[in-house]
């Protein structure tokens, strides 16, 4: 009696790792709109360099340019002024006076979550601040890693698929094709379209905020072939 042919098994094989974030990105923007573009210009000048101050405090650098182990903030970055002007026209199409706007997004890496919540609940007092939200991430090191063993995890996945399918048959399923579909870290983010909203995501203190870290999820799907024989 001839053997039957061989049997192709093609599988999805998933893994999803999920940890405690170690970073949160806090997120926000520096604007002010008015009829004088010297008072716009200052607003968003001396707003940015109270926010400089605060961040610069504590983010200190080692001689190596590195940001010690300790450090509250590993880094920083604001974009450049994005500045703008309009006239605006009344309800019988009159124009108005000249209206002008100026602003500036900046983020800021916290290590410290405590610092986090003090410097948010600080931003939020503050005129001509608007806070985005908090983005909640793993460090690169801690993604090389979780992305290895997802990617182990993800192969058993598929394995297992393949044997629960070759084994009604009395076959043997054999690897022949690996194909990785996608593998991503994501996490959920606070969005702070509004104070009042943001402030419900958050435990007010005496001192400041605290704020939750959510975690991170590394995800990795990959298609594999078998052969069963």
């Amino acid at each position: 009696m001839a053997s039957p042919p061989p049997l192709t098994i093609s599988v999805t094989g998933e893994s999803t790792i999920n940890r405690v974030a170690e970073r949160g990105v806090l997120k926000a923007a520096v604007k002010s709109t008015g009829l004088s573009q010297e008072n716009v210009s200052s607003d968003v000048t001396n707003t940015c360099n109270q926010l400089r101050d605060i961040l610069l405090k504590l983010a200190p650098k080692s001689a190596d340019g590195l940001p010690p182990p300790d450090a509250p903030v590993t880094q920083f970055s604001m974009s450049g002024f994005a500045t703008h002007s309009y006239v605006k026209r009344d309800k019988d199409g009159n124009e108005c006076e000249r209206e002008f706007s100026a602003s500036t997004n900046f983020e800021a890496i916290f290590r410290d979550f405590a610092k986090l919540g003090e410097v948010t609940s600080t931003l939020f007092r503050m005129p001509h601040v608007e806070v985005y939200g908090t983005d909640w991430r793993l460090t690169s090191a801690t993604i090389k890693s979780l992305g290895s063993e997802s990617r182990k995890a993800a192969m058993e996945d598929a394995i297992q698929k393949a044997r629960d399918y070759a084994g009604v048959l009395g076959r043997n399923p054999v690897a022949v094709d690996v194909t990785e579909a996608s593998a991503v870290s994501t996490a959920r983010t606070k969005q702070g379209a509004t104070r009042s909203h943001y402030y419900d995501t958050l435990k007010p203190q005496v001192d400041g905020m605290t704020l939750e870290p959510e975690d991170v999820s590394y995800k990795t799907k990959i298609d594999v072939k078998f052969q069963a024989e």
